[in-house]
């Protein structure tokens, strides 16, 4: 998830829990007391992303060692473990140098919202098509929880309620400007389901008011409901439009054995999905993309596609397969199926991508190989999450990760 969604969870929650729990005698004085919680779960749940200090492209000078060390140590279960530890650490300490007594109540609170903020962090990672790989170094495989696109702006309207609550001006003009942003990104992305527009609105207008003329706790329960229900929609969406694409690709490509379908909702809408369909079918590997409705609309054309800019590196072709409304088949790209698992075999580099790649591919070029991540090839030249290689196949190891590659299990098994 982008950082700004990551902090307003944890600002809501942070809130949530100063409001329900009441300060105790002899301990942190109230004031204090909700600052405090308010901080540590806004660090908190931003803090696995401190790997961005040394991944991020800009940093490191390079995409496949981003791609590979972000979401990497400090996403993992012992990496948040450790991090919550030090946050609560931290916690303390400050408490102890502005002079402030704690009771056992006041400590165990603190642990608590720390824990909540970082493992929070890892849950919400693990809810998009990205991936996470929680528990090395027990079991080093990707999870995917293909249910929430990687900035959906709903979350900064499930936390309205806290804009007359929040201590400063400045907390005030980020939530109000992140709601508005929200309300205009739905108008522009779903404009083809004005009733869908509609109901946003109503929702963020009804949370406004709850927010002006509740309690302070009950404005932060709302939020945190309002929060709750958003995510548990998006997960029982994905799991109908799963189970959707399934029956759909049975029927549109009977010949075909299915690796992998990667789902990913359009932002602020669990009726609309993109949809990649991973298939093999007589020596080939298959990856075809499509847009799925499932909602009130049921018509897949009115589902707004994000913006991706000039086509991708991959030459793609029509899908040969019957129209249907839920269902619009966009594109679909072909190669040998082999084909990856000799790159992997020959070349470092290739092997290091594809201990990323859930939907690899790769494209013979003159002079050499581009080999990328379909779910990521969305530019006019090599995007983030590809890699150049030259002809004699021979690039050097650079990064030393230990991630099991998505498709070692099938794709990159072949011929071994």
């Amino acid at each position: 998830m982008d950082n700004l969604t990551h902090t307003l969870i944890g600002a809501v929650a942070g809130e949530t829990l100063a409001r329900t729990a009441r300060a105790r005698p002899g301990g942190l004085p109230e004031s204090a007391r909700r600052s405090l919680f308010v901080v540590v779960s806004a660090v908190g749940s931003n803090l696995p992303d401190i790997d961005l200090a040394w991944t991020y492209r800009g940093f490191s000078g390079s995409s496949l060692g981003y791609l590979l060390q972000h979401r990497g140590h400090t996403h993992t279960l012992l990496g948040c473990a450790a991090l919550a530890l030090l946050l609560h650490a931290a916690g303390l300490l400050w408490a102890r140098w502005r002079g402030h007594a704690m009771v056992r109540g006041d400590r165990l609170a603190l642990g608590g919202i720390a824990s909540f903020a970082v493992f929070g962090h890892l849950g919400m990672d693990a809810l998009n098509s990205y991936g996470v790989h929680p528990f090395w170094p027990w079991n080093n495989r990707w999870y995917y929880g293909d249910s929430l696109f990687i900035v959906e702006p709903l979350y900064w309207l499930a936390a309205l309620p806290l804009l007359f609550i929040v201590r400063t001006t400045l907390a005030r003009v980020v939530l109000g400007a992140a709601a508005l942003v929200s309300i205009l990104a739905t108008g522009v992305l779903q404009r083809a389901q004005p009733l869908h527009v509609v109901g946003v609105v109503v929702i963020a207008i009804a949370l406004t008011v709850i927010g002006r003329r509740s309690t302070p706790r009950t404005a932060a329960w709302v939020a945190a409901s309002a929060m709750l229900l958003l995510t548990g929609g998006f997960v029982a969406a994905s799991h109908v439009a799963r189970e959707r694409l399934q029956a759909m690709a049975v029927e549109d490509f009977p010949t075909s054995s299915t690796l992998d379908a990667v789902l990913s909702p359009g932002p602020t809408n669990p009726g609309c999905w993109e949809v990649l369909l991973l298939q093999t079918d007589a020596g080939a590997y298959i990856a075809r993309r499509g847009s799925l409705a499932i909602g009130a609309a049921p018509h897949a054309d009115q589902c707004s596609r994000v913006p991706q800019g000039q086509a991708g590196t991959t030459p793609t072709y029509p899908v040969a397969a019957p129209a249907r409304e839920a269902l619009r088949w966009i594109d679909e790209a072909s190669m040998p199926a082999g084909g990856l698992a000799q790159l992997a075999r020959s070349d470092c580099a290739a092997r290091e991508l594809l201990q990323f790649a859930r939907a690899p591919f790769a494209v013979k070029r003159e002079g050499g190989w581009s080999l990328s991540d379909l779910r990521f090839d969305r530019t006019g030249g090599a995007g983030f999450a590809a890699v150049a290689l030259p002809a004699t196949l021979d690039t050097p190891c650079r990064f030393n990760a230990p991630w099991t590659p998505p498709r070692a299990a099938d794709l990159l098994a072949r011929g071994e």
